[in-house]
């Protein structure tokens, strides 16, 4: 009773079919007489593969769905009806019917009147087909008008509909009564037919309105009228609604009343997830197959199959790509976010070996799927390296990472860098002498005494750099001062003596000079220094924000890619964002993303198959950038996750609300800025949704939740979110205004 049925024009499917395909979530296309290569290119269009009905009969797949199998016997002088195949089409509709020299649990009717009795008691043979049919998530609208589809002549068109619509609509958790009957002059003859519909109406609480809608593709509004006359119903123009209320209202009273202009489609085209559950515990190994045991929930009268789906914790994070689900097992495929296998035939007890990879080997098996050859690029062994040597999320803390930048020791590159930008802003030689002398040649990695860390508030500089010191990537030593030759070197402190020895010249030195006293400096270890040097950092501090978002994630920071046109790549970032494969670029500074340079960065990670193409830098990216990088990723198909100053650099002291004008300030602000967004007509991105959260919270930074929530509404609801936020704004201001002129002294 949940497979829809489709007409297979010409053109394709009709709109409507088509949703119904996609709402429904079927497993495949079953062509019953449909001409072959039109069915094909049907599937092919919605991704299902296709099934010929002959070959259902020939593979014995239609015993796997049997009603029998499932079905708990009644008694057999009353079994549920079924219509002869021969029988009018509606008939067929409302009971289905069983092939002939199949032995089922049914009696085949041949009185009208019983195909609309047994409708009401939920007692016919297409009831059956969902015996044990689960639905473990299904949001409906609650309760809905008792819903009376009229048959006028042959009747295909509203057989049809009134198919998928019975096929849609949740079977646990709606309260939507569906008949399908002929028209009045049929149903006038049937003997306390009306009554018994009177007492199904009687029985229902007041939720909705109004009691009955009357749909027809082919009788008139006259027909409808007529059949509404027959059964006792009277006419209302009670705005329609639906759903629940709390408490409970009275059950309905006559008279009923009925609308012949509503649409049941809408309350049936929701999301849907079909299954009976059950859950148990498994013990999991990394490195190997580990078993599944369970008793399956459904209970099986004979030989039957069943597709079973398994979610859990070993499964979350991993991108739902059909090369994964081999990882798990080889028969494997995603349906719904979840892993599904097909059991032939079903036992009460199941076991079965799967393998869950870890997200590093997930990513390995992506990075597989569209590149001949892959490795980590020079940059990324080092970062790899460098992650692996300690926790690198401490980048995220306050000054962390401008103390580690800091003690950076320059490079020729950035020498010669600097030396360009001073010649060109006219800056005498003894500036370049200086800066010469400072860089040039050294030979010495950098090192720095806390109060002289640029960049970094002089309350967290002490904090920072010790932080540096317990991650191991710094050390703490002393400044000696030759009196000889005036060099300056560091002395770690593990090494430092009474009298420390200049290592160029070899005399007497002195840890202070003129007077000062001595002060503990800090140098970055040689490794993490060269690290630094390669532009690693930024990477990692931008891996590090990723997966404080969201923890089921694994990166790589720096990867060379060979494509089978032996075309080479180099990508920043790629990696598992919480199910997603993620691939970018990371830039010091955004003034380095022109146009060419996000074109290049986009395709590449189209070719990668990324879902989300990152734009990273740790100084701010200007919404000029923003928006060419999402009109590439819009072409391209790709989500655009951004993350600058802001997100990856966010202020020390977020500001706390002192009054509630400032709070109102904050959530008008951030009410002004989402509804600029949405009058673009464009999709609005997390990092967007972000940036108004912070707003709206005074410098707060969002939560993920928060974020995914908002994010999915104006997805949602897109076409009202405008005006929605226009008619906020308005209500905001005028608080905003009300609240000035109660403060004290306004």
């Amino acid at each position: 009773m949940t497979e829809p049925i489709v007409e297979a024009l010409a053109s394709g499917l009709s709109p409507l079919h088509e949703q119904t395909v996609r709402v429904a979530k079927v497993e495949a296309l079953v062509n019953i007489d449909a001409d072959p290569l039109a069915a094909e290119e049907i599937a092919a269009g919605l991704g299902l593969p296709l099934v010929a009905l002959a070959d259902m009969r020939k593979y014995g797949v239609v015993f796997t769905c049997s009603p029998d199998e499932v079905r708990e016997f009644t008694d057999a002088a009353y079994a549920p009806i079924t219509a002869s195949p021969t029988g009018p089409l509606w008939q067929l509709a409302v009971a289905g019917c069983v092939e002939p020299g199949l032995r089922e649990h049914a009696r085949v009717s041949e009185r009208e009147d019983e195909f609309g009795r047994y409708q009401l008691q939920s007692d016919t043979r297409i009831q059956g087909t969902i015996a044990q049919f689960g639905e473990y998530l299904s949001p409906t609208p609650g309760h809905t008008s008792m819903v009376l589809w009229v048959v006028e002549g042959e009747g295909f068109a509203d057989s049809l509909d009134f198919w998928n619509t019975r096929a849609m609509r949740p079977v646990d958790t709606i309260d939507m009564p569906m008949l399908l009957l002929p028209g009045a002059n049929e149903v006038k003859n049937w003997i306390d037919f009306p009554e018994q519909v009177a007492h199904l109406l009687r029985s229902r609480p007041g939720q909705f309105a109004p009691d009955v809608a009357l749909v027809s593709r082919s009788a008139s509004p006259e027909q409808l009228l007529e059949l509404a006359s027959v059964l006792g119903l009277e006419p209302t123009e009670e705005e329609p609604r639906a759903g629940v209320r709390i408490p409970v209202p009275p059950t309905r009273t006559a008279p009923f009343t009925f609308r012949t202009d509503l649409d049941p489609t809408a309350w049936v085209t929701l999301e849907r997830h079909y299954g009976v559950p059950t859950s148990f515990d498994v013990q999991v190994f990394a490195d190997g197959p580990s078993t599944l045991r369970f008793a399956q929930p459904v209970r099986f009268n004979g030989h039957a199959g069943a597709l079973v789906r398994f979610w859990g914790e070993p499964l979350l994070g991993l991108p739902a790509r059909p090369s994964i689900a081999r990882l798990v097992h080889p028969d494997a495929q995603w349906r719904d976010g979840k892993l599904q296998l097909a059991f032939l035939p079903m036992t009460h007890q199941l076991a079965v070996q799967l393998t869950f990879p870890l997200l590093p080997q997930a990513t390995e098996r992506l990075l597989d799927d569209v590149a001949i050859r892959h490795q980590l690029s020079p940059a990324g062994r080092l970062g790899t390296a460098l992650a692996e040597r300690a926790d690198s999320t401490a980048l995220l803390e306050p000054g962390v990472y401008e103390a580690a930048i800091a003690l950076t020791t320059p490079r020729s590159k950035e020498l010669l860098k600097r030396l360009q930008e001073l010649r060109a802003d006219g800056d005498p030689d003894a500036d370049l002498a200086e800066l010469a002398a400072t860089w040039g040649g050294r030979s010495e990695r950098r090192y720095l005494p806390a109060d002289k860390v640029p960049n970094v508030r002089a309350e967290d500089r002490a904090a920072a750099l010790e932080r540096l010191c317990a991650l191991g990537w710094a050390e703490r030593g002393l400044e000696s001062v030759c009196p000889s030759c005036t060099s300056r070197s560091f002395v770690p402190l593990g090494q430092t003596s009474g009298s420390p020895q200049c290592p160029g010249c070899g005399a007497v030195s002195a840890y202070q000079s003129g007077g000062a006293p001595t002060a503990v400096h800090y140098r970055l270890d040689s490794f993490t220094d060269r690290a630094s040097d390669n532009g690693l950092l930024p990477h990692l501090l931008v891996i590090a924000e990723l997966c404080r978002r969201k923890p089921r994630s694994h990166f790589l920071p720096g990867t060379d890619v060979t494509f089978a046109d032996g075309t080479q790549e180099e990508v920043d970032i790629y990696g598992v964002w919480d199910g997603k494969v993620l691939s970018g670029e990371v830039k010091t500074s955004a003034s380095e993303f022109d146009e060419a340079q996000l074109r290049r960065d986009v395709a590449l990670s189209q070719r990668l198959g990324a879902d989300v193409h990152l734009l990273a830098s740790v100084t701010p990216v200007s919404e000029a950038v923003r928006d060419t990088a999402r009109e590439l990723c819009d072409a391209a198909g790709l989500e655009l996750e951004v993350l600058d100053q802001a997100d990856l650099r966010p202020a020390a002291q977020k500001p706390v609300p002192a009054t509630a004008a400032d709070g109102l300030g904050w959530l008008r602000a951030a009410t002004a800025d989402l509804a600029a967004l949405v009058e673009k007509g464009k999709p609005v991105s997390h990092g967007q949704v972000a940036r108004v959260l912070k707003t709206a919270g005074g410098g707060a930074a969002p939560i993920p939740g928060h974020i995914a929530v908002l994010s999915w509404a104006l997805t949602e609801h897109r076409d009202d979110a405008a005006n929605l936020l226009l008619r906020l704004l308005g209500a905001l201001d005028t608080a905003v205004r009300e609240h000035s002129a109660a403060e004290p002294g306004a």
